[in-house]
């Protein structure tokens, strides 16, 4: 270990020390977080996972405003990352200093609940202020128990938030990180008949990006990725035990790109993804969805190659005992692409996950986790390892703070191959709440 990483790392610890809170961010960010509340279980609950059980003495101690809730946090954390542009020679380290403020208003009916929630994720780095990116969105969401067999959902958000740098689908080093704006709004409505439940949903997101600059004063012109799509859904299921129920599903996307160039031809497209599969709870120590189906995209111009292939939707978890919990997940997704040659990627991915929790204060959590993603029109295919290992220490109800590593692992292969690298981030974490 050279001795400029124990200078960062202590840098780091300094830095922890005086701001006083921390939040470990994810090595790359999420396409998109969910939009809709959690639809109410068909099927028992019987068990707890390790990071909902919610431990006394450690509850949320949130404001009362009248009838409602203020959850005000804080968190800052510090980081070492060894390759912050992601590259494949050269790599350049530096240290991060991370805030994440949020304020969330919400009400405690279970029947009728709704959340308002202002959120931002600001960026500084010790010598690449180029990275520096500030971030937020606002999230208003509600759940509505219109009679006893009827349910609503609902959610609307704006957002701006940037690519990561370590994004799977970058193709080119701009002076700073694209940036973008997106509105979103969803709807979904389930009615039981008895043990039959159907159910609707409707999503619509508009997503407008920024133009970049490269380090010659050249403009990368983003306008290509604007793109405006609309979803809607159908999902039969039905509930042959009180731990087991049986579900079809159909999703229809059209997704709409405004704006074309001859290096970039429209993108407009349209795709479905069906589904079949069984949800079930059989016992104290495994619960989980499966499905298998078919996923199809279809872009409007005979330019892209059409995106189609076996689809699958997996989430389990198994409690070998009430203090762990392990979790499997793996699913697959037509992405749209930023690269202006290819029309979108099929995105295959699985993460292992094991939580553990110690004396009730402390969790520790290791995770593993690979993905696939096959571009059209490109002689392209991409494989990303990420794992990571985290402990949580839960100082009171007030404080918690963690300690985090993750690696990523990428590598390209084919004629149009893009970048393999490798990046490590080491981070140190503290959250305030109420």
């Amino acid at each position: 270990m050279s001795r400029n990483f124990l200078n960062r790392l202590t840098v780091l610890a300094h830095c922890g020390l005086i701001g006083g809170a921390v939040c470990w961010p994810a090595l790359a960010r999420a396409d998109q977080t969910p939009l809709l509340p959690d639809e109410t279980p068909q099927i028992d609950k019987r068990y707890t996972a390790v990071f909902e059980r919610v431990q006394p003495g450690y509850e949320p101690a949130d404001i009362p405003v009248g009838s409602l809730r203020l959850a005000p946090s804080v968190g800052i954390s510090t980081a070492y990352d060894d390759n912050i542009y992601g590259t494949e020679q050269g790599a350049e380290a530096d240290a991060i200093l991370e805030l994440t403020p949020s304020l969330e208003l919400h009400n405690q009916n279970l029947l009728n609940n709704f959340s308002l929630k202002a959120a931002g994720t600001f960026n500084r780095y010790l010598d690449h202020s180029t990275e520096n990116t500030d971030d937020y969105s606002v999230t208003a969401s509600g759940l509505f128990q219109l009679d006893h067999a009827t349910q609503v959902r609902a959610a609307v958000r704006a957002e701006s938030d940037h690519q990561s740098r370590l994004a799977e689908d970058l193709y080119t080093q701009t002076v700073k990180p694209l940036s973008y704006a997106e509105q979103s709004a969803a709807i979904g409505i389930s009615h039981d008949f008895d043990q039959l439940r159907v159910s609707a949903t409707g999503k619509f997101a508009h997503f407008g990006w920024n133009n970049g600059t490269l380090a010659d004063g050249e403009v990368v012109d983003q306008r290509t990725s604007d793109n405006t799509s609309y979803r809607v859904g159908m999902r039969v299921s039905y509930a042959q035990t009180p731990s087991l129920a049986w579900f079809a599903s159909l999703d229809y996307n059209t997704r709409r790109f405004p704006v074309s160039t001859e290096e970039t031809p429209s993108r407009d497209s349209q795709g479905y993804e069906a589904l079949a599969g069984v949800t079930f709870e059989p016992t104290a120590l495994v619960r989980g969805s499966i499905s298998a189906g078919y996923i199809y995209q279809n872009f409007r111009l005979p330019y892209y190659k059409n995106i189609k292939g076996a689809d699958f939707n997996v989430s389990l978890q198994y409690f070998p005992t009430q203090l762990t919990t392990i979790t499997l997940k793996a699913n697959r997704a037509v992405l749209d692409s930023g690269i202006p040659t290819s029309g979108g990627y099929l995105s295959s991915q699985a993460t292992l996950r094991v939580d553990h929790e110690w004396l009730r204060q402390l969790i520790f959590s290791l995770s593993a986790g690979y993905q696939v993603n096959d571009y059209s029109n490109l002689d392209r295919r991409d494989g990303r390892f990420i794992a990571q290992a985290n402990a949580l220490y839960r100082i009171n109800r007030y404080a918690t703070l963690q300690l985090g590593y993750a690696r990523l692992d990428q590598t390209s292969n084919g004629a149009d191959r893009y970048r393999a690298y490798q990046d490590d981030r080491v981070t140190i974490s503290l959250t305030l709440r109420r």
